[in-house]
Formats: C-alpha cells, sequence, structure tokens
C-alpha cells in the first residue's frame, strides 16, 4: 500500500498567466500483477479544502497511463492511493499549449499530512470505543494504533488488510471494524483484546463503514462495487449487497429510527436505506 502527494502545489498567476493549466500525471505499473490507483485532485480557497478530481485507474503488468487533469487554481494538489509499492508515478504542469512547464515532487502523504474530507472513516481519522480507546488508521502500513485514552499512551499496533481506510466502533459488543481499500474486505477486531477475529469479504474498494450497535448490523459502502454491504455483527456475514449508484463514500447510521444515510461521490444527493429491508427507500436531493 503506498500513499503518495504532490503536497501543496502554488500555481498563483504571474503576469497574468499561470505556471500550470494541467497537471500531467503518469503512472506505471512495475509489479507483475494488476495494481490500482486512486487519484484524489483538490484545490484551496482560503482555508478551504474541496476535492473536484476522485480517478480510479486499474493497470496491468507493464502499462503505463498519462491522466491529464485541470488545474487552473492559486493552489491545489494531487493524492495518489495504491495497492502496492510497485507502482511509479511522476507528475507535470502543462501550460495552455500543453507544453511541460514545471516537475512536482511525489512524497509520502505521512511527510505532508493532510485529511481527506468528506469521507465517513476518512484516512487518519480517529474513533473511541466504549473502554476509552482510540484507534488510528495508518494505511500505508496496512495496521491501526491503539491509543489509551486515560493514560494518552499507545497501546500497540494491530495489523489488518491492505490499506485500511475506513473504521466503525460497535460500542455495546466492543468490535471494531476496519474496511480494507486494497484487499476488499473487512477486518473485525475484539476492542478487548486488540487482535483481529475474523476477516469479512465485500464489495470492490470498501472506504466508509456505517456501524447500528442497536441491530448489531455493520453497513460497508464499496466505492468501486457502486453498492453498500451489510454485515450481521453476531454471525459475521455478509446479509444483503444494496445497490445505491456510483461511487458511495460516506455512510452514517441513525439507531433509533434505523435508517442508513449514504452520500456518493458528484452525486447530489443522498441515498437512505431501511434497516429493517435492507431497501432504498428515498433519495434525496441536495444542494452541490
Amino acid at each position: 500500500m503506498a500513499l503518495l502527494t504532490t503536497g501543496l502545489i502554488k500555481n498563483a498567476k504571474v503576469s497574468g498567466v499561470r505556471p500550470s493549466s494541467t497537471l500531467l500525471a503518469r503512472i506505471s505499473n512495475a509489479g507483475t500483477v494488476n495494481v490500482t490507483i486512486r487519484i484524489s485532485g483538490f484545490y484551496w480557497v482560503g482555508i478551504t479544502k474541496k476535492e473536484y478530481v476522485l480517478d480510479l485507474l486499474t493497470l496491468a503488468p507493464g502499462e503505463v497511463a498519462n491522466s491529464n487533469y485541470y488545474a487552473q487554481f492559486d493552489v491545489f494538489e494531487f493524492h495518489f492511493i495504491t495497492n502496492t509499492d510497485a507502482v511509479e508515478i511522476s507528475a507535470w504542469g502543462k501550460d495552455a499549449a500543453g507544453d511541460r512547464t514545471v516537475v512536482y515532487n511525489i512524497l509520502p502523504l505521512e511527510l505532508l499530512p493532510t485529511g481527506m474530507e468528506g469521507i465517513a472513516g476518512a484516512l487518519g481519522m480517529t474513533i473511541p470505543s466504549a473502554h476509552n480507546q482510540i484507534y488510528v488508521l495508518n494505511s500505508s502500513s496496512n495496521n491501526i494504533s491503539v491509543i489509551d485514552g486515560k493514560t494518552n499512551t499507545l497501546i500497540g499496533n494491530v495489523i489488518v488488510g491492505s490499506g485500511p481506510f475506513g473504521l466503525g466502533v460497535n460500542p455495546i459488543t466492543n468490535r471494531i471494524y476496519v474496511a480494507n481499500f486494497g484487499s476488499n474486505n473487512v477486518s473485525v477486531i475484539d476492542g478487548n483484546s486488540n487482535t483481529v477475529i475474523t476477516t469479512i469479504t465485500v464489495g470492490v474498494y470498501p472506504v466508509g463503514v456505517g456501524v447500528n450497535p442497536t441491530t448489531n448490523r455493520i453497513y460497508v459502502t464499496n466505492w468501486g462495487g457502486h453498492n453498500v454491504s451489510v454485515i450481521d455483527g453476531f454471525t459475521h456475514v455478509v446479509i444483503a449487497t444494496i445497490p445505491v449508484g456510483v461511487s458511495p463514500e460516506g455512510v452514517n447510521v441513525n439507531p433509533s429510527t434505523n435508517r442508513i444515510y449514504i452520500t456518493k461521490y458528484g452525486r447530489n444527493n443522498v441515498s437512505v436505506i431501511d434497516g429493517s429491508t435492507n431497501t432504498i427507500i428515498a433519495t434525496v436531493g441536495i444542494l452541490p
């Protein structure tokens, strides 16, 4: 698993011309198996960061892809998330004529920590449990860190799947659920022993996790599968797969009404799921 970034790129106009009109990302697979790369582009307005690019590439061994992205912002940045380290990424800025003008560095994301807003269970987020333990996703290391909330000390790390991306906690059962983007599964952790007790196969590229502690159901958004996996927390079995539309990411649960709310990248609506029937009962339009 690799998480790479360009860092913040300053692209203000000089004499009315920006250094870069577009960003060219050249990505090659130097490995022996297919690899998947998730590309996110952000621009900044003041202190507000907004995502405007979300792309997914799958490359065969030896394959090279050249992707061009709009970059006419004062400040922007790109993140690259892959399910292997056998990927080589280069990035350049190009002017309006299409000529390369700037070479951009590609660095590990940990060297330039930035949040990924808008995704439930995003990279780097922390979630406390009923036992006052805090769980931190370490996607590039394929583990999570466990912190004692009473003493503010590190208890240890728990190895999970490839590219842990989303995390949810059931405070009643003290189970922690980690969505592994790179391995298409969910690691279930016993919060008493901080060990993985089982691994559940879900859909393609899971990113978000929502938990209903009342029904002990877990909801996982599968970004690449365009659906939501429903897990029975008692049996650790996927009991339903609900199509919700393109690129579902965020998930939130109202345990009182047993309603689950799903947001999707690039879609100005929210899917509402009835947890009793595992069906979509409404699609609510929102402002972009």
